[in-house]
């Protein structure tokens, strides 16, 4: 019995410094700080996200013109994403070499196709010694530098 009353003495001793130090009115205090610096984190980031998208909002009003006229942020965003999204689909159809029939692009394509024997995404995904020997081909056929 003597030992249990030795180690439950000896936990009190231990505890009373680790509890000194606790003062419940600060601690309310210091919580009252983070909480109201959250809340102005919280105000000033909201502020921000709402500044960006009135100045993304004039941005696209502008892009998109007199198509913009009297829709709200809502319906100009979804109106040019839609352009937005038309143009990169178009790009990426030029890219891969299948330009829109009639355009520039496709013209140009089937000259180079005509003349060559290759369309234009096959010479710029020849290796060098492909190229090099594709240019030698071309020199033959249609004759060198003079």
């Amino acid at each position: 019995m003597s030992r249990t009353f030795v180690i439950a003495a000896l936990l009190v001793a231990l505890a009373g410094p680790a509890l000194a130090d606790y003062d419940p009115k600060m601690e309310a205090e210091e919580a009252a700080q983070r909480k109201a610096a959250a809340a102005a984190s919280a105000k000033r980031k909201a502020d921000f996200d709402k500044q960006r998208s009135a100045e993304e909002a004039k941005v696209m009003r502008r892009e998109l013109g007199k198509e913009a006229e009297g829709k709200s942020d809502a319906e100009v965003k979804r109106i040019f994403d839609a352009k937005y999204k038309a143009q990169m689909d178009s790009a990426k159809k030029a890219q891969a070499g299948g330009g829109a029939p009639g355009s520039d692009m496709a013209k140009g394509d089937a000259q180079t196709k005509a003349m060559t024997g290759k369309s234009m995404q096959e010479l710029q995904n020849m290796s060098p010694a492909e190229q090099a020997a594709f240019a030698k081909q071309m020199e033959k056929q249609y004759g060198g530098a003079k």
